[in-house]
């Protein structure tokens, strides 16, 4: 089963998009921030993070998982220039349940980024 983590600060919104995401057949779980998000990681890497940019700095890294970003009228573009995490894809709030779906189909059909050492090699 795809594995999902939603870093969400707002607890409504957290309860939401599980919600939403587990009627869909994901398995979710849920952090209201970085620091949390990147220990539930850890114990147990999710396939996808779905993150606003504003809970997660530069210092969370999620190697190896496709990351979709949520804010306002943020590019992928703009989000790598503003965040140092990889964002495959970005969907602007406020948003629709089909609008999130679509989102998560499209991000996890992307390549998952590459972990830091990879990145660093030269070549």
């Amino acid at each position: 089963m795809i594995r999902i983590l939603v870093i969400e600060p707002e607890a409504p919104s957290r309860h939401a998009l599980r919600n939403i995401l587990e009627g869909a057949g994901y398995e979710v779980e849920v952090a209201a921030d970085g620091d949390d998000a990147a220990g539930v990681h850890a114990a147990r890497p999710a396939d996808l993070v779905i993150a606003d940019l504003a809970d997660v700095g530069p210092h969370h890294t999620f190697p190896g998982t496709r990351m979709l970003a949520t804010a306002g009228g943020l590019t992928a573009r703009d989000a790598q220039a503003v965040n140092t995490v990889p964002v495959h894809h970005t969907l602007a709030k406020p948003f629709r349940r089909d609008d999130l779906l679509t989102a998560v189909r499209a991000t996890l059909s992307a390549a998952p980024s590459r972990p830091a050492t990879a990145a660093m090699s030269p070549g």
